[in-house]
């Protein structure tokens, strides 16, 4: 599966599908923990501020992650530049991930000294 991760069409063909692996049945968001694992899992390497991400759902959220949060959190990681200067808050993304650049935004100058 390390082989498919690196390709990056399978690796979001991998990401997508296990929202529906993952949750429980009946459930229609992922359990905070479990997409937590399934982050580490599947965007380490992939994602500059994966922990940044967590430590903001810690702090911020700490609940169940909605279907169109967990697969537009793909695009917006593959697509956003590094700085996220290009994020519009004003496009169709979920709050979520606008709270986060927020959260970014607020926090890059200390991040920058670390």
């Amino acid at each position: 599966m390390e082989e498919e991760l690196k390709d990056d069409a399978k690796a979001k063909l991998i990401y997508l599908f296990t929202f529906q692996f993952a949750r429980l049945e009946n459930q229609r968001a992922l359990g905070f923990e479990t997409a937590i694992a399934f982050w580490d899992l599947l965007l380490v390497g992939r994602f500059k501020y994966l922990e940044l991400w967590k430590k903001f759902l810690t702090e911020h959220h700490g609940k169940a992650i909605t279907k169109d949060t967990w697969n537009l959190f793909w695009d917006f990681i593959t697509t956003s530049s590094p700085d996220f200067a290009d994020h519009d808050t004003d496009g169709a993304w979920p709050v979520l991930i606008d709270s986060f650049v927020e959260y970014y935004n607020e926090n890059k100058d200390s991040m920058a000294r670390e």
